[in-house]
């Protein structure tokens, strides 16, 4: 008997370590742990991976040498005993240690950030250390590319063909500090004479430039101007569209762009601007740099934008976000060669609704075969889209909540059922039963804020979730400790979850639970007497990642007790009158039909909320479970 029950020992205690070396195994970290000598105890794959080599019987002192670790100069060997593991063995703790790996296996080289930590026992005693680590390559590669970027950028801002000056604040003026080479061009050298000047020495006859200069500056906003100009050098007057950009902290960046020709151009389009007027698709025109010109009144109709709003914008203020940068990528080159862009695209108007349209997108040129303006016409097609995708997402949670919503059980002693009555196509109430490793049982009651497909996969991650804990964990309290660190990584601000776990120990006839946030529940005895009110013990899932959860009172149950659990569909149920319904009618059904069997006092329950209810339709979902010790 002592021989059996130490190997049942032995082999639980197997199973755990197996577990717990799976978790470390499948971290996205390297994790290395060695003895107080040196020895290698575990390596997970990560490391191995990360390394180039897994665990190797080697001495501390060739640590360095076998895996091949330098300083972050990839040239100076990192001495063994200077590793963090070494240093963590020593009784060090050591954070964010870069070390650059080489070896035959990782002859590209990596770089790795270390922390490093000793293990101790009790009294101190150091038994070893710890090693996490993870690939920073990609970050230290981003860093010599941001640098690389830097002097490209420089180069751009010299080849860029749009004349452009940069302007630097002093106490009370600008100072000229430097210009590019379209700059050079248009002024035909004469800018270059006049890199130190002052705007207000240079710009006398034009208040109107400095008051735009002091505008962007103060503002910290573009300015933009449209006006004629009489070139210095040539005494030409053109036509410049002037963009001043505030740079952080002190500059002023002033592009000069010459629209002479183009301005033209749209003197001649806007004769044909009468003939879009009418239309019911949304119609504008941008110039070959994508800034509206133009839009008709169904643009206003449609998305909510005045006139006023986009003209002199990219039409970027309709993207919705459903389109990656390759999409517009595409559609820009697209349109560059001179070919027409044709796509269903997803809009936002500027109330934040998503629409549909069939867009045509085609280039104009002038008579010189150059494009000029780009005209857009596209098609609202939102309803037929909308129907189309409600349709779908209503099929996916559907199928989702149907594979969740047939959770039953059978324990001798007990009649136990639940019911999902939804109040539209899905549901965002959920119920299980979880058989524990002890011969437990969990009963679980949840409500997912929300309804359709998000609520539905959130519905079904906290059902996955907890149906594992509850295989690992047994207080009712820790297991939604655990699940709620889970969901709180996973939902958004607005979205959470209540939920009441039950433990029923059908062996000694104990319940014992824990409550997120959830409504009452109820165990009556076998008079129909509230013997507990199983009221909420935490605030619910998904809102403080280290909130920690206690247990309610415990509860002995006898032959005819019944326990009900609800949610809030029922207890808040309205009457034409708009009173609730509130938990004593359902707890007074209850106590009226004790002697029926657990699906039907569920079915009873039902009906009363529906008759309650009378003319008003439910609103929210109707769900009860019920669980009977059944009457020796």
């Amino acid at each position: 008997m002592d021989y059996n029950l130490m190997h049942d020992n032995v082999r639980v205690l197997n199973q755990e370590i197996e577990t717990h070396l799976s978790i470390l195994d499948s971290l996205a970290e390297g994790i290395i742990i060695a003895d107080s000598n040196g020895q290698f105890l575990y390596f997970n794959s990560v490391a191995a991976k990360i390394l180039g080599l897994g665990l190797q019987n080697i001495p501390v002192s060739e640590w360095s040498s076998v895996y091949g670790c330098f300083y972050p100069d990839n040239l100076t060997p990192f001495p063994s005993d200077q590793l963090p593991l070494a240093r963590a063995l020593r009784g060090e703790k050591v954070s964010d240690q870069v070390v650059f790996i080489k070896n035959p296996n990782r002859p590209e080289g990596a770089y790795i950030n270390i922390s490093a930590n000793p293990i101790k026992n009790g009294d101190e005693f150091i038994r070893g250390g710890v090693v996490i680590f993870h690939d920073i390559s990609e970050t230290v590669r981003t860093e010599k590319l941001l640098k690389a970027s830097k002097e490209r950028i420089t180069a751009q801002f010299k080849g860029f063909p749009i004349p452009t000056y940069v302007w630097q604040r002093t106490v009370d003026d600008f100072v000229l500090i430097d210009y590019n080479n379209a700059a050079n061009i248009i002024t035909k050298g004469w800018i270059k004479n006049h890199v130190g000047a002052k705007l207000s020495a240079m710009y006398t006859a034009s208040p109107e430039i400095v008051d735009d200069f002091f505008k962007c500056y103060h503002e910290k906003n573009i300015v933009k101007r449209e006006f004629v100009y009489h070139l210095r050098s040539t005494g030409e007057a053109r036509d410049l569209i002037v963009s001043y950009v505030y740079i952080q902290p002190d500059l002023i960046m002033v592009h000069a762009e010459d629209c002479t020709e183009r301005k033209k151009a749209e003197s001649e389009l806007k004769k044909l601007v009468n003939a879009v007027e009418q239309t019911a698709d949304i119609v504008f025109i941008t110039n070959q740099n994508g800034v509206i010109d133009y839009i008709n009144p169904a643009f206003t109709q449609i998305t909510g934008y005045e006139r006023d709003e986009v003209m002199g914008r990219k039409p970027g203020m309709l993207r919705s976000g459903k389109h990656d940068h390759l999409f517009y990528k595409n559609m820009w080159n697209t349109l560059q060669n001179g070919e027409p862009f044709m796509d269903t695209i997803i809009n936002m108007k500027k109330n934040g609704e998503l629409f549909w349209c069939e867009q045509t997108i085609t280039p104009i040129r002038d008579p010189q075969g150059e494009i000029t303006h780009y005209v857009s016409v596209a098609k609202d097609v939102t309803q037929l889209k909308e129907k189309q995708e409600m349709e779908l997402q209503l099929s996916i949670a559907q199928k989702i909540q149907q594979r969740i919503s047939r959770a039953t059980i059978s324990l001798p002693g007990f009649d136990i059922a639940g019911k999902t009555h939804a109040a539209v196509h899905t549901s965002g109430d959920f119920y299980d039963f979880i058989t524990m490793p002890d011969g437990c049982v969990g009963l679980v009651i949840a409500d997912v804020c929300g309804k359709g497909i998000g609520p539905a996969l959130i519905m079904a991650e906290t059902r996955a979730f907890l149906r594992a804990f509850a295989r690992l964990e047994s207080d009712p309290a820790v297991i939604l400790d655990r699940l709620n660190v889970e969901l709180f990584a996973d939902l958004e601000e607005t979205q959470f979850v209540t939920l009441i776990f039950a433990r029923l120990d059908p062996q000694n006839k104990m319940i014992q639970y824990a409550s997120a946030g959830h409504g009452t529940a109820y165990l009556l005895n076998d008079r129909g007497e509230v013997d507990l009110e199983m009221e909420s013990t935490g605030i619910p899932l998904g809102y403080i990642k280290d909130w920690k959860y206690v247990n309610g009172p415990s509860a002995t149950l006898s032959s005819g007790s019944v326990v009900l659990f609800m949610t809030d569909g029922i207890s808040e149920a309205m009457d034409t009158q708009e009173n609730e319904f509130g938990d004593h009618h359902a707890v007074d059904i209850v106590r009226q039909n004790r002697s029926r069997s657990a699906a039907e006092i569920i079915e009873c329950i039902y009906q009363g909320v529906i008759e309650f209810a009378d003319e008003n339709q439910p609103l929210d979902d109707i769900t009860s479970v019920i669980c009977k010790m059944i009457a020796e």
